[in-house]
């Protein structure tokens, strides 16, 4: 039986939800995905010896020993959370900005014939 790598697991889930443009938050030992606005769709909790993952249709406790890579490797992924975060922000920002300077635009009167 082939044991499975759930840091890996975990660092697929979070960056399939990065490339579906999903909000992702984060502390030292949670990550949270939400698929809608209300609720959190996917929890994913690490505790000493259990990575506890939970899915809008079921919950698990891995018994899952972290070792010292592992913890490497998620603090790197939650870096990668921490740009991704700060990435989307920038984009949501400019394009704020870019939906209000839209609705500024004024159509000028000497331009209403260009619209046929």
């Amino acid at each position: 039986m082939e044991k499975t790598n759930w840091i890996e697991k975990i660092k697929e889930i979070v960056y399939t939800a990065m490339n579906k443009g999903l909000k992702i938050r984060y502390d030292l030992d949670e990550i949270k995905i939400w698929t809608d606005k209300c609720f959190p769709s996917y929890i994913i909790e690490f505790n000493n010896n259990r990575i506890s993952l939970k899915t809008p249709k079921g919950f698990i406790n891995i018994f899952y020993a972290i070792t010292d890579r592992d913890d490497l490797e998620l603090r790197t992924l939650l870096i990668s959370i921490k740009e991704y975060q700060e990435d989307m922000a920038i984009s949501e920002l400019e394009e704020f900005i870019s939906d209000k300077k839209e609705k500024e635009k004024i159509t000028d009167i000497d331009n209403l014939d260009d619209d046929d």
